[in-house]
């Protein structure tokens, strides 16, 4: 029997940017935000966010966030704003959403439709 790769892509997180024709940028996360991979987005925003003062990331593809990775994403947010930056979520993916709606955080984290 051959080994099933699934439980490794469990905790991964997948990071791309793209730029729309206006100039905002967009980081399309795919995976989960844990404490393994939390890191990775803490990252990618701060190295974005004193260049940019908007920065979308669009989360229809993290179908799991943990609580490390809500304070990561919580951490994130307040970095990027000390930065002049906003930080907003996009196309949240309903369990997070529901997580985010839970922990009341969903108003400051999400744009607004």
């Amino acid at each position: 029997m051959s080994s099933n790769p699934a439980p490794m892509s469990l905790n991964k997180l997948t990071i791309d940017r793209s730029v729309s024709p206006e100039g905002a940028t967009t980081l399309v996360c795919r995976g989960r935000i844990t404490m393994e991979t939390g890191s990775q987005f803490r990252s990618e925003v701060k190295s974005l966010a004193p260049q940019n003062k908007f920065l979308l990331a669009d989360m229809s593809g993290v179908d799991f966030v943990d609580s490390s990775g809500l304070g990561i994403i919580l951490g994130t947010y307040i970095s990027a704003r000390s930065n002049g930056c906003d930080l907003v979520l996009l196309d949240v993916h309903p369990r997070v959403k529901d997580l985010l709606n839970i922990s009341h955080l969903n108003k400051a984290l999400e744009g607004k439709k």
